[in-house]
């Protein structure tokens, strides 16, 4: 049972941290989506974006595109991990949240979401976009309590034609 207080901490991923994002996010993900999306895509982008040796070689910045992992860590151990950059002039992007699935619920994408955000506005960002799959109904309204609104619906990454997986784009302003 999850712990109901937060105790964790945000901080910048190191390299030693890269297997367990990698667990992180391929659990994470695996988890949130087994009931939405095909498991081939699952597999797929499982593949292609969480694998140890790709996420190791993206814990380090490399600003303004990529600000590095950033990771949530409690007692020694971590159970979140987040990433995002620039894409333009002013215009942040979070590429990624996850979660331990045993996690969720308790702040930890919040503290994750806030450590990025204040990295984009450090950039000097003035607005901040996302991807989440359509008929992602926790994740969506997670980001539109957080002052994320739609704007389009997008073809998904790593979607082909047959399998017409879609993604809403949502952007929040930035104070």
């Amino acid at each position: 049972m999850p712990r109901s207080s937060l105790t964790a901490v945000a901080r910048s991923a190191t390299s030693a941290d890269a297997d367990r994002i990698a667990d992180i996010c391929t659990s994470a993900y695996r988890a949130a989506y087994r009931e939405l999306l095909p498991p081939g895509y699952i597999d797929r982008t499982v593949d292609i974006y969480f694998g140890s040796a790709r996420v190791a070689r993206q814990v380090p910045a490399n600003p303004p595109k990529w600000f590095g992992y950033q990771v949530a860590e409690e007692d020694g151990r971590l159970v979140g991990a987040a990433g995002g950059g620039m894409t333009g002039p002013g215009v942040g992007e979070l590429h990624l949240i996850y979660l331990e699935p045993a996690e969720r619920a308790r702040g930890l994408g919040t503290l994750l979401l806030e450590r990025v955000t204040e990295q984009v506005r450090a950039a000097g960002g003035t607005e901040m976009w996302l991807s989440v799959f359509l008929g992602d109904g926790a994740g969506i309204g997670f980001y539109r309590a957080r002052g994320f609104q739609p704007v389009e619906t997008v073809q998904a990454d790593l979607s082909r034609e047959d399998d017409h997986i879609r993604s809403l784009r949502m952007r929040r302003i930035l104070d």
